[in-house]
């Protein structure tokens, strides 16, 4: 049915909905989150780092460098922290590549020099 010219389209898009809907109810019965991102989202060509869009790359390219940043990446694994990114979720656990923590630093609440100098007067 698939070499059918007219029906060919309809058939593949439908196999994937189907797809797509056992998907969802997969994620729904497990409590997962099910996200969709555009399937024209650049998540190939645009650089993870700092977000440069270097344009469109033949598939025999598995390895590029960012003209803005500098940085090297990996075709594919690039692409997976974009899809992240583009879903919704930060690319790592803390949202800064993974080595950072973060921390609040409060201040201690003690006499300044000042003020012990005007006591000390």
């Amino acid at each position: 049915m698939l070499k059918n010219r007219k029906l060919s389209r309809a058939i593949s898009d439908l196999g994937w909905r189907t797809f797509r809907t056992f998907l969802e109810g997969k994620a729904e019965k497990y409590g997962r989150d099910f996200r969709i991102i555009s399937r024209w989202e650049p998540t190939s060509q645009k650089c993870s780092c700092c977000g440069f869009k270097g344009g469109k790359l033949d598939l025999s390219v598995r390895e590029w460098e960012c003209l803005n940043c500098g940085s090297k990446h990996d075709r594919d694994e690039n692409a997976a922290r974009n899809i992240l990114v583009a879903g919704g979720q930060s690319e790592t656990k803390n949202g800064r590549g993974g080595k950072h923590k973060t921390t609040v630093k409060v201040a201690e609440v003690s006499e300044t020099s000042t003020h012990r100098g005007a006591m000390a007067r």
